[in-house]
């Protein structure tokens, strides 16, 4: 029998508009990114939404591409 993992994680952000603006202002905080929501997404969301797909030999083939909305 194959071994299996299962990873459940509760992910959320705060919301960082500016309710007057309707915009994220720069976090300098967040540097080099504008902004903390960019920065989440790019060092923590990102890496874990690539596939990893495995050829015959169960070997790393290549990553599948990560959809943005």
């Amino acid at each position: 029998m194959g071994k299996f993992i299962c990873v459940h994680g509760h992910f959320y952000q705060p919301p960082r508009e500016n309710p007057w603006l309707e915009a994220v202002e720069l976090q300098e905080s967040a540097f080099p990114y504008h902004d903390w929501n960019e920065r989440i997404t790019f060092e923590c969301y990102a890496p874990n939404a690539r596939a990893r797909l495995l050829d015959g030999d169960g070997r790393i083939e290549k990553l599948s591409a990560v959809i943005r909305a």
